[in-house]
């Protein structure tokens, strides 16, 4: 056991592993001999066709989504009657009476369902 512990006290501090001399000075042109050549290839000349292609197909795109809105709103020319008013005006009047009916119903249906559970619950008072 004393025996492995000086040894170790030998290699405190100091790299284990060696390298031969000059072995990392050469070593990247080393490598790179060793590599085989790759052919040159040369560069592909762009047609004007392939320039003009993208904005081809944009604006191909924008004709049919114009074509397609078209198709949807329609191809009539002449002006429908909802293309001249889109909104529809109303008397004010008219909208505040519509208002009060409907509350003056409202509570008229409140009352008569108090009425009549307050009849209810004077009946079955009496059966009791």
């Amino acid at each position: 056991m004393e025996k492995e512990q000086n040894n170790l006290d030998r290699f405190k501090g100091k790299n284990p592993f060696t390298v031969p001399d000059g072995y990392m000075k050469d070593l990247t042109a080393n490598i790179m001999s060793q590599l085989p050549e790759k052919p040159r290839v040369e560069a592909k000349k762009v047609s004007m066709i392939d320039r003009v292609r993208p904005w081809l197909y944009m604006a191909a795109v924008f004709a049919g989504l114009g074509l397609f809105f078209k198709a949807i709103v329609g191809f009539d020319g002449e002006k429908s009657q909802s293309d001249t008013l889109l909104v529809q005006s109303t008397d004010a009047s008219e909208t505040k009476a519509a208002i009060l009916e409907a509350e003056n119903e409202e509570y008229l249906e409140y009352l008569e369902a108090q009425y009549t559970d307050y009849l209810l619950a004077e009946e079955l008072g009496n059966y009791e």
